[in-house]
């Protein structure tokens, strides 16, 4: 299994909108949206020990999520992309 990362400085970066939910959803905490690309960004997600755990369990389909808090994540996490200032 291939996941989209880069490490640097405990940072966990991905490209991935549902990943970067998921680690916030698991109280993971956004440091960063790199915007510089115009054709995606780069969230960059603070590492914390069960980071690789949670994305493994995602990808393994064995995460368990409350619905409406998740969706509630997705949308204010859509609403600091929309509405950040381009770095």
């Amino acid at each position: 299994m291939k996941i989209n990362k880069a490490i640097q400085d405990e940072g966990y970066k991905t490209t991935d909108f549902q990943i970067c939910s998921v680690l916030l959803y698991f109280s993971h905490r956004l440091s960063e949206i790199d915007k510089s690309n115009s054709s995606r960004c780069t969230f960059e997600i603070e590492r914390k020990s069960n980071t690789e755990e949670v994305i493994e369990k995602f990808y393994d389909g064995r995460l368990l999520v409350e619905p409406k808090r998740f969706a509630a994540i997705q949308k204010d996490l859509k609403g600091r992309l929309f509405n950040q200032n381009a770095n």
